[in-house]
């Protein structure tokens, strides 16, 4: 199977990094002998990536902010018929008419499928969102909350939309409790601190405040909650107010911030529990990581997140945008070390199920086969 992995995207974040996930995956199968190539801007940051990590393949088009990118697909047409290429797998929505306009003018007429891992707010049914749509064979989207806004906004394309749940890597290490000791000792935490991690970018969305809001609460009622709170600013100078606000709440010396970690598993076993605080979050990728690292998880109720966290049994769930509910799940878990253990195990026995990793790219490998025969 010839794959072309496109993203033009100048950026590197999780959506990024599935795309180079998606050539390893494909390119190291033990299923089928892939040859995939890896379609980017260059010098973008997932290009550097790439270069940085990969020996796959790759080759280069320019960004274009037209609508009809015909130039760039005349160009990516030619380099689907001088691969033989059988399927294009795209990820970011921008790509999409550059896909389309390529698998038209191109003589092979390749399988198109799109891994769509954003919200979709409005309908799709206009002529020329049709015309992109119908060159599509399959649309794969990570929830099936997902999976049903697609089905609703692009009608004439429901019966290609699936739900592929995205599946996340076991931790390079697990570490023993010796190695919990020591590590939380190195990072500023004591054996017996309680300690709830929140690993994501630092901005309004993702609800560092909520946590803080939260460890004020607990304090108020005699709870010391500490806090690990990793992640790079979106905007300058946020980390700073984050900090002011824990200053003026009395809880800044219960909280340790770090920067971005390319290791975010080794940080969480370092937990009592993570939390996912993001007023949306279409998936949240950070609660399967931390599940299958064998930590409790708290997420909020919203988005993708129930799909991952059955209540009570897997995990926790809170109002979203709550820092009183998130307060009333941090305090269960503070004062039942039992029920927390419990939640912790059961949630990496279901994650390692249904989020791993190597069955993901099984899935996806065995999905972009089945658009190939469905285009042919």
């Amino acid at each position: 199977m010839n794959v072309i992995e496109l993203c033009l995207s100048s950026g590197l974040g999780g959506l990024e990094l599935y795309v180079y996930h998606s050539s390893e995956a494909l390119s190291n199968s033990k299923q089928d002998n892939n040859d995939v190539v890896a379609v980017l801007s260059e010098n973008s940051k997932l290009d550097n990536y790439y270069k940085d990590n990969s020996k796959i393949k790759t080759l280069y088009l320019k960004r274009s902010l037209s609508a009809l990118p015909l130039p760039n697909a005349i160009k990516l047409a030619k380099i689907i018929d001088t691969k033989d290429i059988d399927v294009i797998h795209m990820h970011w929505g921008k790509d999409l008419a550059l896909a389309a306009f390529a698998k038209y003018f191109s003589k092979r007429k390749p399988a198109l499928v799109y891994t769509r891992q954003m919200m979709i707010t409005r309908e799709k049914s206009d002529f020329y969102h049709t015309f992109l749509y119908r060159q599509m064979d399959l649309l794969l989207a990570i929830t099936k909350e997902l999976e049903g806004l697609c089905k609703k906004y692009i009608p004439l394309f429901a019966d290609k939309v699936t739900t592929l749940y995205y599946g996340v890597k076991r931790p390079k290490v697990m570490l023993d409790e010796n190695d919990v000791l020591q590590q939380r000792e190195s990072t500023g935490f004591s054996k017996n601190d309680f300690v709830a991690g929140l690993i994501g970018r630092l901005e309004e969305s993702k609800g560092q405040h909520l946590l803080i809001d939260a460890l004020h609460t607990a304090k108020q009622n005699g709870h010391e909650i500490k806090a690990l709170i990793v992640g790079h600013e979106m905007d300058a100078g946020y980390r700073d107010k984050l900090k002011d606000q824990a200053r003026e709440l009395d809880v800044l010396d219960n909280i340790i911030f770090q920067d971005f970690t390319s290791e975010p598993q080794q940080l969480m076993q370092l937990c009592d529990c993570v939390v996912l605080a993001s007023a949306q979050e279409t998936f949240g990728l950070v609660l399967p990581e931390a599940m299958r690292a064998g930590v409790a998880v708290i997420g909020s109720n919203s988005g993708g997140v129930p799909e991952i966290i059955e209540h009570e049994k897997t995990g926790l769930l809170f109002e979203t945008k709550n820092a009183g509910s998130l307060y009333q799940q941090l305090e269960r878990l503070y004062l039942n070390a039992g029920f927390k253990d419990e939640l912790a195990a059961r949630g990496k026995e279901s994650a390692d199920e249904r989020f791993s990793y190597s069955l993901h790219f099984r899935k996806l490998e065995q999905h972009l086969k089945t658009a190939i025969t469905r285009a042919s």
